[in-house]
């Protein structure tokens, strides 16, 4: 589906130009959301997901099956995944996460680029999830300690 903004490769190549001071001040002072977004557009090159994804399975020379099997999800929502098809839930976001080993910094990022909520060390289920992450837990191991606590797994 076109969004309208060029390949994923057109908007990484183009360099912002404007900090996010003079974009509030586009938005503020526009008349319409299209004419918005057409003075934005040259400014939005944050990759998406599933470009996201895409290059982290690469540096950790991944496939689309070897990630569906290793986060026990179905290849054809991996797949989805990974065409941009469908965008995953935080749970989702987090399987993943802790499938490609991510720091709490990467984990964080990932979770921005999916537009999912951020990890809290104040919340418990998040506290454990980055505890997780921290000692390179594995999937099973982390829904195993969270629900041993009594909090939702991630399963």
């Amino acid at each position: 589906m076109p969004s309208g903004r060029g390949t994923g490769e057109e908007r990484r190549a183009r360099t912002p130009s404007r900090d996010t001071k003079e974009l509030l001040d586009i938005l503020e002072r526009s008349r319409s959301l299209t004419s918005a977004m057409r003075a934005l557009d040259r400014d939005m090159c944050a990759p998406g997901f599933a470009e996201r994804l895409d290059e982290l399975m690469r540096e950790r020379d991944l496939n689309a099956t070897q990630l569906s099997e290793t986060a026990l999800l179905s290849r054809s929502f991996t797949y989805q995944l990974c065409s941009g098809e469908r965008m995953p839930s935080r749970d989702i976001v987090l399987r993943l996460a802790l499938v490609l080993e991510l720091s709490v910094e990467q984990t964080q990022s990932f979770l921005r680029t999916a537009q999912r909520g951020a990890l809290y060390p104040r919340v418990a289920r998040d506290a454990v999830i980055i505890f997780a992450l921290r000692n390179r837990m594995g999937i099973l191991d982390t829904d195993e300690q969270l629900q041993s606590m009594g909090l939702a797994g991630i399963l």
